[in-house]
C-alpha cells in the first residue's frame, strides 16, 4: 500500500448496513470478492474460527485479527469491515472479546431440542414447565404470544397457535438461554469501542427446513429477551447443503427466505443469515430489502486454502484428508448432507495431481471437508500450521 493511500478503518458493528461474511486464511485471500462487495457498497464481515484449544498462542484471535487486517490494508480496502468470528463455548467468546472482535456468530444447532416436533401435548407441557424453572424461559413468557397476529409487509399476517407456540419455545428454549450466555461474557470482557457488537444466532445447516412460524418466534423471542441479535441464520432444510448446488423447487425456496425477511422488520435492525452460500447459483440467493439477507461465503475460502494445500503441499493435504475422515461421524451429526459415514471409509487412492480434482472438483469431497474444517482446524496444530500462517 503506497503512501498516499487511505488508511485502513478499525473493525466496526455493521447491524444497521448491508453486509456479506467472507473467509480469511494465510493461504487465501478473497480479493474478488472483495471487491464486489466495495463496488456494491456492501461492508465485508471477515470471518474467523478458533485455531487452537483455548485461543492463546502464535495462532491466536489477535494474531489472526491482525494478519487480517494487513490484508486488507494490502489491498486497498478504505471502508468499513467487520471482524467476525464463530464461537460455540463460553471460552471461545471471552477470547475472540478480549482481542475485540465485532461480529459473533454463535454455533446453536447443537442446543435445540428436536423432540419438540415430535412430543405429545403433555409431554410439551413438561418441557416448558422444565424449561421456566431453569430459568430458560422467562416466567408468563407465553403472554408476549397469545391472541396476536404480526402484518407481514406483503399483506398477509402470521400468528403462533397454542400449539405452535410451544413446540417453538421446547425446540428454542435451551439455545436461547446458551446464546445469552455467551453474549453476557462477550459484554463483560469485550475490547471494541462504541455500540454493542453484532451477534448472529446460527443454527444453519440443518436437515429440517423451518417454518416461519418457527423464524418469527425466534425472530421476536430473541429480541424481547434482550439478546437483539444482529442477524439469525436458520436451518434451509436438506435441499440447502455445504459445498453443493440447491436441488429444491428455487421459487418456493426464494418464497421462503423473502418470507424470512419481512419477519425481521418486526424485530428491529435483524437480518437473515443464508450460510453455505459458495457455489449456489445467483437466482437462490436473493437480495431482501432493506440489506435484510447476510449472505455467508465462509465456505470458498475454506475450499481455496485446501485446494492451495492440494496442490503445493499434497502429503499435507493427504493428512487432512486422514483427520477429515477421522472426525467426520462427530462433526456431521446433524447436518444436511448428500454423504454418509459410509461414503468416506475409503478414501480414493489418486496421484498428487489428480487430489484437488478429486477432492475439491467433486461434491463428497468438498462436504467431507467442509464439514470437518474447524474440528481439523482446531485439534491439529501441524495442519493448522500449513493453512494460517
Amino acid at each position: 500500500m503506497n503512501g498516499g493511500a487511505m488508511r485502513l478503518p478499525a473493525p466496526t458493528p455493521l447491524a444497521g448496513r448491508p453486509t456479506v461474511a467472507l473467509g480469511c486464511t494465510g493461504l487465501h485471500f478473497p480479493a474478488d470478492a472483495m471487491l464486489a462487495a466495495r463496488e456494491s457498497g456492501i461492508a465485508p464481515v471477515m470471518m474467523h474460527q478458533l485455531t487452537g484449544e483455548d485461543g492463546s498462542g502464535e495462532d491466536g484471535p489477535r494474531e489472526m485479527l491482525e494478519a487480517t487486517a494487513a490484508a486488507l490494508e494490502k489491498s486497498g480496502h478504505p471502508t468499513a469491515w467487520g471482524a467476525g468470528c464463530t464461537v460455540r463455548t463460553g471460552a471461545e467468546a471471552a477470547a475472540f472479546a478480549t482481542a475485540g472482535y465485532t461480529w459473533y456468530s454463535f454455533v446453536l444447532g447443537g442446543e435445540l431440542d428436536s423432540r419438540a416436533d415430535k412430543m405429545s401435548p403433555d409431554d410439551l407441557d413438561a418441557a416448558i414447565v422444565a424449561l421456566e424453572d431453569s430459568g430458560c424461559l422467562a416466567a408468563e413468557w407465553h403472554a408476549n404470544y397469545t391472541d396476536r397476529e404480526w402484518a407481514l409487509a406483503s399483506g398477509r399476517t402470521l400468528r403462533l397457535a397454542d400449539e405452535t407456540l410451544a413446540r417453538a419455545a421446547v425446540k428454542f428454549g435451551r439455545a436461547l438461554a446458551h446464546a445469552a450466555q455467551l453474549q453476557q461474557a462477550i459484554r463483560t470482557l469485550w475490547n471494541g469501542r462504541g455500540v454493542a457488537p453484532d451477534i448472529e444466532l446460527c443454527f444453519a445447516g440443518g436437515r429440517d427446513r423451518w417454518s416461519e412460524e418457527e423464524f418469527l418466534f425466534l425472530a421476536l423471542e430473541s429480541t424481547r429477551s434482550g439478546i437483539c441479535p444482529a442477524c439469525i441464520a436458520p436451518s434451509l432444510g436438506a435441499a440447502w447443503q455445504a459445498g453443493a448446488e440447491f436441488e429444491g423447487d428455487e421459487k418456493k425456496h426464494v418464497e421462503m427466505l423473502t418470507a424470512f425477511g419481512e419477519i425481521t422488520a418486526l424485530a428491529g435492525p435483524l437480518k437473515v443469515g443464508i450460510h453455505h452460500a459458495a457455489g449456489k447459483a445467483r437466482t437462490v440467493l436473493p437480495e431482501l430489502p432493506g440489506g435484510r439477507a447476510h449472505p455467508d461465503f465462509t465456505d470458498g475460502a475454506w475450499l481455496a486454502t485446501l485446494d492451495s494445500l492440494a496442490r503445493q503441499q499434497p502429503e499435507i493435504f493427504r493428512r487432512w484428508l486422514c483427520a477429515a475422515q477421522e472426525m467426520f461421524p462427530f462433526a456431521a451429526n446433524g447436518m444436511a448432507l448428500a454423504i454418509t459415514e459410509e461414503d468416506i471409509h475409503v478414501l480414493p487412492q489418486v496421484g498428487d495431481a489428480e487430489l484437488a480434482e478429486t477432492f475439491l472438483g467433486d461434491v463428497r469431497g468438498r462436504q467431507l471437508l467442509l464439514a470437518t474444517f474447524p474440528d481439523v482446524l482446531r485439534c491439529d496444530r501441524t495442519l493448522r500450521d500449513a493453512v494460517w500462517h
